[in-house]
């Protein structure tokens, strides 16, 4: 459940940081919304690593 959470998160950080890149005239300054996209993609990546982990983890122990 957190790790949805967790993806959720970095869907919507993705969303806006990108947006703000976009747009002509942003209502942010630039570092932050590149801030807020790094910030969406690494929690995207650690959301993937880790379910992958809990996977092999709950896979090895049933061997």
């Amino acid at each position: 459940m957190k790790y949805a959470l967790l993806g959720k998160v970095s869907f919507w950080l993705v969303l806006i940081g990108a947006a703000a890149l976009l747009t002509p005239q942003p209502a942010w300054p630039e570092w932050l919304a590149r801030m807020l996209l790094s910030a969406g993609v690494a929690l995207g990546v650690t959301a993937l690593g880790v379910t992958m982990w809990r996977k092999r983890v709950n896979t090895n122990k049933r061997n």
